[in-house]
């Protein structure tokens, strides 16, 4: 930059920090011209400082859009904002934790939406059952363009009025914002120190908010230097494939013929089942008269043939779930809708739904006398406790019992499932919980299946989002114990 422009650019750099207290990322990309630096400027004040929607809207919207697109910068300047208008660190990490809103959601905000006659006066305030309606109404209006994106558009256009443009200029401003993020790659390879600072005197410098911008940060970074490398490929005529360790590629194959195998296992006895009844349901329609006897044998083998197909629709739901699991994993989308709850509950209902799957298994559960209250996502942590408790009944025989446990230690709450199995050595110790790993030559001792491998790497995911601990105890020859611990709350 040269000294004549750097002395034109400097007041407006300075005009810039004296407001937001640092420099957004966004306006070095455009430092090199006075008159786009100048432009920029102007376009936040008056689309994005001035624009009447609060504050504290304007900053969540920004960061969850620009998180949820893997848009490539520090997202620390948002937290920061957020932060000086009185959002804690646990109210940002659940706004990032949040799902995007599928359409069947849409549907159903749209439909509350429908029942309002009048124009409101204001966006609804913090707090109000409307506000999260009307965010996930707008994350779905730029994100997405469906025909209820469409809806989404009319109906807070009616119930906006006048308001409903600021909404678009604030929609503007954040694709203007990302165009020259996405067009300065420079931007992405190194992080700002004095907003490093600023984010550090709000949170700290080893949150898991710290950690999970960090995480965005190079991952969004990866993404978009692979896909420049691949644009610069196309314009060149070729396109290099992957390159793909054998190691990896061996994994990918044995999962693929595993997961067709395991599958396909519950598929065919629910075929098999199906096809029993239906000669079961036309054998009995020739039948002119029946006795309550006979109606009662009848009634007995549909409900048996039923419970049999109902429990492998149970596991081929739980393969499934496993692989849903490590897409969303892999795809850094495993969200966890995180609620107050009493973790007894859910202990007692999984304990229950195994007991049904395996009714020849003894499953000893003992839990807190009571309430434990934990922030957690109901279905995420039941399928933790499930994957626990199938290994536990998979790999000990069929008269030994399964021990399941909770308890109270100090502020945290520990969750245990210990099983009479074979045990497992410190070596595959230390491997358990990478993504396919399996133990060598430990049999299956009872039930049906070798399993993905994925069980314990989903569970030790699921957990970190939870910030929880996990860990395994055993001892070759007296069994296993397999734990997590979770903070409690008020």
């Amino acid at each position: 930059m040269s000294n004549i422009n750097k002395k034109i650019v400097d007041p407006v750099f300075d005009e810039i920090g004296h407001y937001f207290g640092f420099i957004p990322p966004v306006f070095m990309a455009v430092q090199a011209d006075f008159n786009l630096l100048d432009a920029l400027w102007q376009q936040t004040r008056s689309t994005y400082i001035n624009n009447p929607l609060p504050p504290v809207l304007k900053e969540k919207f920004f960061l969850y859009i620009s998180y949820s697109c893997d848009i490539p910068y520090d997202l620390r300047s948002h937290c920061i904002l957020l932060n000086k208008y009185g959002i804690a660190e646990h109210e940002i990490m659940a706004l990032l934790q949040t799902p995007l809103p599928t359409v069947e959601q849409i549907d159903q905000h749209l439909q509350q939406l429908h029942t309002i006659s009048e124009t409101l006066d204001s966006w609804p305030k913090n707090g109000t059952s409307l506000e999260p309606i009307f965010f996930s109404c707008i994350v779905h209006l730029f994100l997405q363009h469906t025909r209820a994106s469409s809806k989404c558009r009319k109906e807070l256009q009616r119930l906006l009025g006048e308001h409903y443009m600021f909404l678009v200029a604030l929609f503007n401003y954040i694709h203007t914002c990302h165009r020259w993020i996405e067009s300065n790659p420079e931007l992405y390879k190194k992080k700002d120190e004095q907003i490093m600072n600023h984010f550090d005197a709000a949170f700290g410098t080893s949150t898991r908010l710290h950690t999970v911008i960090n995480e965005q940060f190079e991952h969004a970074s990866q993404l978009h230097q692979q896909s420049n490398l691949s644009s610069l490929a196309s314009r060149h005529g070729k396109i290099e494939p992957a390159q793909v360790s054998p190691e990896a590629e061996q994994h990918m194959n044995d999962f693929l013929g595993l997961a067709a195998h395991e599958i396909k296992t519950p598929i065919t006895t629910i075929k098999g089942t199906i096809q029993i009844l239906l000669r079961t349901i036309a054998r009995e329609r020739q039948k002119t008269c029946i006795s309550p006897e006979e109606y009662i044998r009848t009634i007995e083998v549909v409900q048996r043939l039923l419970t049999r197909a109902d429990n492998q629709v149970r596991r081929l739901t739980h393969l499934i779930n496993d692989i849903v699991y490590i897409s969303r994993i892999q795809d850094k989308k495993l969200d966890p809708r995180l609620e107050r709850m009493d973790i007894n509950s859910i202990v007692r209902e999984v304990v229950q739904q195994q007991r049904q799957i395996s009714p020849r298994r003894t499953i000893q559960a003992s839990d807190a006398a009571m309430p434990v209250f934990v922030l957690i996502d109901r279905n995420h942590i039941g399928q933790v406790i499930m994957n626990y408790l199938s290994n536990a009944l998979k790999y000990s025989s069929e008269e030994q019992p399964v021990e399941v446990s909770l308890n109270v230690e100090g502020p945290k709450v520990r969750i245990a499932v210990h099983d009479h199995g074979p045990g497992i050595t410190k070596e595959d110790q230390q491997h358990i919980w990478e993504r396919f790993y399996r133990v060598q030559h430990t049999e299956v001792l009872s039930g049906s299946g070798v399993g993905f491998g994925l069980g314990l790497y989903i569970s030790r995911s699921i957990i970190e989002k939870h910030n929880g601990e996990i860990g395994v105890e055993s001892t070759p020859g007296q069994g296993t114990t397999f734990w997590f611990s979770l903070a409690q709350v008020e």
